[in-house]
């Protein structure tokens, strides 16, 4: 069966290059760049310097350079701000604006292919009019699911890797060396201070709820406030929301409030 490639538009790709290229990213980035073997690739945060997430990030290792791939709405001032920090690092930074990403169903794939550790989630990258099928809208919802959010002007900057769950999906190594906001982000997790977390649930409708938006959680007991931070169609013409709020491990609400509406959970 050859594979299905789904064109992802809200994602977009840039090459780095040079003999710096590994070390430059690893000192930029919160996963352990340096470990990656040639045809691997892995999730990483860059924060601030205050540990808070400007972008969810996903970097591959090829023969001769490295694949960043990125939110087409965040990823040029992601560049940017990289390459004040080049200095005398040997690397090239250069966007690939002529350059699809995309989503790869079925067991052929064209090559090169990003796999991150998910089994469900794999990428390539290709010309502009390389193939694609299907719609974006489904791969997302798949990319919730995750706990794949890639973020954008609304919710960059917001919240630390761990109020994300990214530290789950390998995009943070805690045995690394320094990068932007490591301190804060270690400080975090050592004295288990993480005290919002993601919510993933899927309410009745389309709700209309943009990214950034504050939301009331109902529980049988208490009702508390959430940001929510993206979200994806789901079955029947409902939504799946993917929510920062106070952590209740394994508990799902009855519903969720917005702009004085109920909108009933369903799953």
């Amino acid at each position: 069966m050859k594979a299905a490639l789904i064109h992802l538009p809200y994602l977009s790709a840039a090459r780095f290059t040079g003999p710096d290229a590994g070390p430059f990213l690893h000192a930029q980035l919160s996963a352990d760049i340096t470990a990656l073997e040639v045809g691997a690739s892995t999730f990483a945060t860059y924060c601030s310097t205050a540990g808070k997430v400007l972008a969810l990030l996903l970097i591959g290792r090829l023969d001769q350079e490295y694949v960043l791939i990125g939110s087409s709405e965040l990823l040029a001032g992601v560049i940017d701000r990289m390459k004040i920090f080049v200095l005398r690092a040997k690397v090239e930074i250069e966007p690939a604006p002529q350059t699809n990403v995309s989503a790869v169903l079925g067991p052929e794939a064209p090559a090169p292919i990003l796999s991150p550790g998910i089994d469900a989630l794999r990428y390539t990258w290709g010309p502009e009019d390389g193939p694609s099928s299907e719609d974006s809208d489904q791969w997302k919802h798949q990319e919730l699911l995750h706990g794949v959010s890639w973020l954008d002007s609304e919710t960059s900057e917001k919240f630390i890797p761990q109020m994300l769950g990214f530290e789950k999906i390998g995009a943070v190594s805690f045995s690394k060396g320094c990068y932007p906001g490591q301190e804060i982000v270690a400080r975090t997790r050592y004295l288990g201070k993480v005290k919002r977390t993601p919510l993933t649930t899927v309410i009745e409708g389309k709700a209309g709820i943009e990214n950034g938006a504050r939301v009331q959680i109902n529980y049988e007991t208490e009702a508390i406030e959430g940001k929510v931070v993206d979200s994806a169609p789901a079955e029947n013409q409902n939504t799946l929301l993917f929510i920062v709020t106070r952590t209740r491990v394994g508990e799902q609400p009855d519903s969720i409030s917005f702009n004085n509406k109920k909108l009933l959970v369903i799953s």
